[in-house]
């Protein structure tokens, strides 16, 4: 039986792009099933206000992630109003419901991080959406289409209800069975527990 691993993510959150990297490489790693979960409450109707998180935590998430992406060599555009106003999820993360169906999320994943916080580029913009559409060889008429169905938008709030019932609270966060790995500094932890499990593959140095 092969292991299931959750991967619940978010492309409002600069961590969780700071980690695309790494978690991507899970599945090269370990003979294991990935499911790339996008989370967002905001994209399932949920209400949720950055007030509710303190200035003191805000400012160190800003200083942390600069320094992290500094560390990691990795582009970074922060807004300086972030996360007060930041970009919609909503049409990103049913993209990334579309893109699991035509077994393209990683590709998707990884250009839409790119482009909104390596580039800081606005990713409801019309012609970011061709772009990517064209950097991905799919017809934005068509991908639009099957975004925008009744089907995308509960599947996205399904994603949602699940991530509650696993107790899921920020990304990025890993679920391997009923346990939780939280943050990037827990993913070392994750692919340990992934070893225990003896699904490592044997040909990964």
């Amino acid at each position: 039986m092969v292991q299931t691993v959750e991967i619940f993510y978010s492309f409002q959150c600069p961590y969780s792009y700071l980690a695309i990297d790494r978690l991507s490489q899970l599945d090269r790693k370990f003979d294991v099933r990935v499911l790339w979960q996008p989370y967002s409450a905001k994209a399932a109707g949920q209400n949720f206000h950055h007030t509710s998180t303190s200035p003191e935590k805000i400012s160190y998430i800003r200083e942390d992630v600069v320094r992290l992406a500094k560390l990691a060599e990795m582009p970074l555009v922060m807004a300086a109003d972030w996360p007060e106003k930041e970009f919609d999820p909503d049409k990103s993360t049913r993209g990334a419901i579309i893109a699991s169906d035509l077994d393209i999320i990683l590709e998707y994943n990884i250009k839409m991080f790119d482009r909104w916080w390596g580039e800081g580029e606005e990713p409801n913009d019309q012609a970011f959406f061709i772009q990517l559409c064209n950097d991905l060889d799919l017809d934005p008429n068509e991908f639009a289409g099957r975004m925008s169905t009744a089907d995308a938008r509960e599947r996205v709030r399904g994603i949602y209800k699940r991530a509650r019932k696993l107790q899921v609270f920020d990304t990025p966060m890993i679920v391997i069975g009923e346990e939780r790995f939280f943050g990037i500094d827990r993913i070392p932890h994750a692919e340990g527990r992934l070893e225990e499990l003896g699904v490592k593959k044997p040909n990964w140095v």
